[in-house]
């Protein structure tokens, strides 16, 4: 019945944990360990914590007139010194069966042994101090009793610290394959921009400078771009991405001339904001390709940004219709590419749509806002 409690409260905590984004205490968990809020679950402040909250429960059960007996006070307060000490000496144990045996059922055999040997070992030392002390023994009725409470707590502390451990290697192994995944997804960007960028320079290559005034802007561009391959993905501001795609719209107004015309509107608060790399660029060059092709001329562009009740707010928004899906050209990669980094990095909190009229095409992300300090 421990085995199947055990494993039934694993995979609803493994379940709940493993929901993409950022969302109550699964931040805590699901961070790198030794970082930010990961260090409340950490060993230390859990087993000081919790001991503590036992002896806050005696001083209340004393402060009531639960006990009254002076026997009684012993088995009260030395509890939480035991134990703390217990499960001190306990810890390496623990981490050795975690080691050898895993997830394996073999640990409920030990959890079921220790949670019976160590409170009897507990009350075997409260015993003879009481008898030093000259008190009378409490009676069988109330040895029992206790003896079931602490076999609970130590029971309850065994599954805790496995159950946590277990999280923790969940979330670990999840982590390193969603920024393994967000890697290869944010690593087909850059190509696609490359193609438009050298397409440019085909098309202006009898003109010298022109050809290196695209090449340096194409230059400046991928070399924001390779310097985010080292960076977390909630650590770029925004206004980082808005001044490096400057370069890639002076590429696109180069290739395009008059026929494109571009509106920034971007508050300094939403600049500041930390965001996804590549939020913009691919929204982007859905509006330039696909408003090429269904926008009278000239093609025009707006970018707006903005915080409003903790949410970031991006439009992306360009003259022309929206282009039926036959395929995921249709679409863009970059957008399916979007939404999926959106979805690993924040589950449903976060929200790519598209908004179509007979003369405008408008995508707007919404995303909550993290403070970082």
């Amino acid at each position: 019945m421990i085995h199947q409690f055990y494993q039934v409260l694993r995979k609803d905590l493994l379940d709940w944990t493993a929901t993409p984004g950022p969302a109550s205490w699964r931040i805590v968990i699901k961070s790198p360990p030794g970082k930010g809020p990961s260090w409340y679950f950490s060993f230390w402040p859990l087993q000081i914590g919790g001991w503590a909250l036992t002896l806050l429960v005696s001083l209340l059960l004393l402060v009531v007139g639960a006990i009254t007996d002076p026997p009684f006070y012993w088995y009260a307060f030395t509890r939480p010194l035991n134990g703390f000490l217990l499960t001190l000496a306990l810890r390496p144990c623990c981490s050795w069966a975690w080691v050898r045996f895993g997830k394996r059922w073999q640990l409920v055999p030990g959890i079921i042994l220790v949670s019976l040997l160590l409170p009897y070992l507990d009350l075997m030392v409260v015993d003879r101090l009481v008898l030093v002390r000259g008190l009378p023994s409490i009676e069988r009725q109330a040895w029992v009793g206790i003896f079931f409470v602490r076999m609970a707590t130590f029971m309850i502390w065994m599954l805790l610290y496995f159950g946590i451990k277990s999280l923790k290697l969940h979330a670990s192994i999840e982590r390193e394959f969603q920024q393994s995944e967000l890697k290869l997804l944010r690593s087909q960007v850059n190509p696609h921009f490359l193609f438009n960028a050298l397409a440019t320079i085909m098309a202006v290559r009898k003109d010298e400078a022109m050809v290196s005034k695209v090449t340096q802007s194409l230059a400046d561009y991928l070399r924001f771009s390779l310097a985010q391959e080292s960076l977390d993905q909630f650590k770029q501001p925004l206004g980082q991405e808005v001044t490096a795609l400057k370069n890639y719209l002076l590429v696109e107004k180069i290739r395009f001339q008059e026929k494109l015309e571009i509106r920034i509107g971007v508050s300094e608060e939403a600049c500041a904001t930390h965001v996804p790399t590549a939020l913009i660029q691919p929204l982007l060059e859905n509006a330039i390709k696909f408003g090429q092709q269904t926008s009278p001329p000239p093609l025009c562009i707006a970018i707006e940004a903005r915080l409003s009740e903790g949410l970031l707010l991006l439009l992306v928004e360009n003259t022309g219709r929206w282009v039926e899906p036959h395929g995921p050209e249709s679409i863009g990669l970059g957008i399916a590419n979007l939404r999926k980094r959106l979805h690993l990095l924040y589950g449903d909190q976060a929200e790519l749509t598209l908004d179509c009229t007979d003369s405008a095409v408008r995508a707007q992300v919404s995303l909550p806002v993290y403070r970082t300090a």
